[in-house]
């Protein structure tokens, strides 16, 4: 009886030690791996990141040097009080990113030991794991091209075409002086302009020496006028911002917009608030996967994580409107589960951590 336990002992001793030779690794969570330990590295599954791209009409109003005089002369309040900025919000457009998921990053701590074995990792620059068990053989995965806006030039600032026009801003004069000439000249060319049309010079120009003409007459006007009005100079651009859902807050203010200060990131700034809704679609809800606790709790041997994105509908929000709505997987809205390694090769999906091949050998 006694040489029967011994037996056993041996045996399972024999198997235990065998169990621990043949782990090649083991993947832990990357906040529960201890300071100073260096024999192995860090992977990352990716999580998913919105990027909006808002395209803003951004106007200079500049004030005239004239403008106290502007209701004198044309009545009303449509000059320039005073310089400030306009903005205009024309479009918005939604992409997504994959980037490192911090609470899907795990430390895979390697067995030097006899017996342990050999196996491949293969990550992205960016640590995102691409492959195991394939060597570096996987090609890069291409990334998801974003739409890039043209920054429209802005528009020159008016500029003097007449020698007149200099001639009176630089000749010493009193404000009301240069007032008086200036929509006198106003006068005039309005004048030229409406004979023109007319036919009051008797002579018969070519349609398209007749439009010359009154371009340039026009242009002139638009001078002297901005010597009253002001002047407003346009230019589109497109500004940027990284949003990244959660599944805890399922509405997120990204931004804030207003017509005087523009846009602002994030909830304290001036203006109406931007929205960003993320809406799962369940896809995953039917898979029974190990909660966050279990996985950042353990260790797991000779085991890689993967994820099964969640599908989810995220609509952009901007004033009781909506700007832009899109049906997309989010990867963090998805299930954390564990792919067993013996004899077989993985690979991944870098933009969302699904296996896309594996191959058992």
């Amino acid at each position: 009886m006694k040489r029967n336990f011994k037996s056993f002992a041996l045996l399972l001793a024999l198997a235990l030690a065998g169990g621990q030779l043949n782990a090649q690794f083991t993947t832990t969570f990357s906040k529960n791996v201890n300071p100073g330990q260096h024999s192995g590295f860090y992977y990352a599954l990716p999580q998913t990141m919105l990027r909006l791209d808002f395209v803003i009409e951004e106007t200079q109003c500049e004030q005239g040097p004239l403008a106290g005089y502007a209701s004198n002369y044309f009545g009303g309040k449509d000059y320039a009080e005073y310089s400030s900025k306009e903005y205009k919000l024309l479009d918005v457009t939604m992409t997504s990113v994959a980037a490192p998921d911090p609470n899907a990053t795990f430390f895979v701590n390697v067995n030097t030991g006899r017996g342990a074995g050999k196996v491949d990792f293969d990550l992205l620059p960016n640590g995102i794991i691409r492959s195991v068990g394939v060597g570096n053989a996987v090609q890069a995965a291409e990334t998801e091209e974003v739409a890039e806006f043209p920054q429209a030039e802005p528009l020159p600032m008016p500029k003097a075409k007449s020698s007149d026009f200099l001639t009176m801003m630089s000749s010493g004069k009193s404000d009301a002086q240069l007032a008086r000439e200036a929509a006198d000249k106003i006068e005039e060319i309005r004048k030229a302009k409406l004979n023109l049309v007319s036919g009051y010079y008797e002579t018969a120009y070519v349609p398209e020496s007749l439009q010359l003409m009154f371009d340039k007459l026009d242009e002139l006007e638009a001078e002297y006028m901005s010597l009253f009005m002001g002047s407003r100079v346009t230019q589109t651009v497109v500004r940027s911002i990284y949003v990244i859902p959660s599944k805890e807050v399922a509405t997120q203010t990204v931004a804030k917009f207003s017509e005087s200060e523009g846009l602002s990131t994030g909830s304290s700034g001036m203006g109406s608030p931007i929205t960003v809704q993320t809406l799962p679609l369940n896809v995953t809800a039917a898979i029974n996967a190990p909660s966050q606790s279990a996985i950042e709790s353990m260790s797991y041997e000779n085991k890689v994580f993967y994820r099964v994105p969640e599908m989810a509908n995220v609509k952009v929000t901007f004033r009781n409107g909506t700007l832009v709505e899109e049906r997309l997987p989010v990867n963090q809205l998805g299930a954390l589960l564990m792919a067993p390694l013996s004899n077989t090769r993985l690979v991944f999906d870098t933009q969302t951590g699904q296996i896309v091949n594996m191959r058992m050998e």
